[in-house]
């Protein structure tokens, strides 16, 4: 049993001893506390502490590989921040681990500093995650004692768990954000809702509800500027009541004609501890925002950030296996033309190249174009 008094533990999972030992002595010599084992059986048996914890876990094991132990573990409920290392590793299983939420993939031999700078990673993962989760429990239990007073409250869960449902089954991220917006403006009356979300630096709307749809996508601004940059910058939530447009942190946006609101609500929208965008809701008339909507549109703020992680991801995802899809497209077509007319393989590329823009198509539709013709050729022959 590990002792209680550890403030945080590693876990390697390896079925080789020898890399078991070699990375618990590692660990145990800048001052981590680790324990080794040779299968997934060994280590679901232990009894970990309570306490931030990561996972070094390789992915080719005897029984149940690394990868599905990952899937096992998350239906278990078992969140620690996992760290793969293998010998085998491709982009497909890249893609899959680092979808499923790990933290890093090493490729064996691995230099110490990326395994030790891994470690950090997860443990600050893992213990912003306890932060955010007692947090979470200590709002959960408060409207659970509250709930036989406060009629509302009643309603107010049954919101957040609508929202719940809903965004667990929304897959793109222009969904997860409109549900967002639909549900934030249904506790807060509101003229206008939007969602800002961070992109290279930058607050650009991605979602809104209000007189100018236009907007998104067009809007942006750094951290730190307007009300919206204040709450991002600061991570606390901005309630004014009256007189928002004579704020001094209020931001006109020259680009789009302006509305003059009075009231304005801005939440910070977060996981993991990382700033993720901003949700903001404005009133032409003064509204004293009550404590209860400032609540409710913090915790959707904070609640829903996982989910709007879990969206990006996924499209960053299927971006990037988009284009090595058609990176793939271009290489065989490039072959075709080297073996076809003898040139070679920058000159078969400048081919693609020149017809892709003459033709106003992607390289990988022209390159589609190339392999169909000599496949047709192929069949002919």
């Amino acid at each position: 049993m590990i002792a209680t008094e550890v403030r945080s533990a590693v876990y390697i999972v390896d079925d080789d001893a020898s890399i078991r030992d070699s990375v618990r002595s590692l660990l145990k010599s800048v001052g981590f506390h680790a324990d080794s084992f040779g299968s997934t059986e060994e280590f679901m048996k232990t009894e970990h502490a309570d306490v931030p914890s990561c996972l070094v876990l390789d992915v080719c094991l005897p029984g149940m590989n690394g990868l599905d132990f990952q899937d096992e573990m998350k239906h278990a409920g078992l969140q620690i921040p996992v760290i793969f290392i293998t010998a085998h590793g491709d982009i497909p299983i890249t893609l899959r681990a680092m979808k499923a939420g790990a933290v890093e993939f090493l490729s064996k031999p691995f230099q110490k500093e990326d395994l030790l700078n891994a470690i950090e990673q997860a443990l600050a993962r893992d213990r912003v995650r306890r932060e955010e989760q007692a947090q979470l429990d200590s709002f959960q239990s408060r409207i659970v004692r509250l709930a036989s007073k406060e009629r509302e409250l009643s309603f107010d869960i049954a919101v957040l768990g609508k929202m719940a449902s809903r965004l667990s089954a929304a897959e793109a991220l222009n969904q997860v954000l409109n549900e967002v917006v639909e549900f934030v403006a249904a506790i807060v009356e509101c003229d206008s809702c939007m969602v800002y979300i961070m992109e290279g630096g930058d607050l650009v709307l991605r979602a809104s509800k209000n007189p100018h749809p236009e907007s998104i996508g067009r809007v942006k601004m750094p951290v730190g500027q307007g009300i919206t940059g204040w709450v991002a910058e600061h991570r606390r939530p901005v309630a004014v009541g009256q007189s928002a447009f004579q704020d001094s942190r209020f931001k006109v946006f020259n680009e789009l004609p302006e509305d003059r609101f009075e009231a304005f609500l801005s939440v910070p929208l977060v996981s993991g501890g990382r700033l993720l965008g901003v949700i903001n809701v404005q009133s032409r008339a003064s509204h004293v925002y009550t404590q209860r909507e400032i609540g409710l549109a913090s915790a959707i703020g904070f609640l829903v950030g996982a989910e709007v992680e879990r969206a990006r991801l996924e499209s960053e995802n299927s971006e990037l296996s988009g284009k090595l899809e058609a990176r793939k497209i271009v290489e065989r077509a490039k072959g075709v033309l080297q073996r076809e007319i003898k040139i070679s393989e920058t000159e078969a590329y400048r081919i693609l190249q020149r017809e892709s823009q003459q033709r106003r198509k992607s390289m990988k539709e022209i390159a589609e174009s190339v392999i169909l013709n000599d496949d047709l050729k192929r069949s002919s022959r």
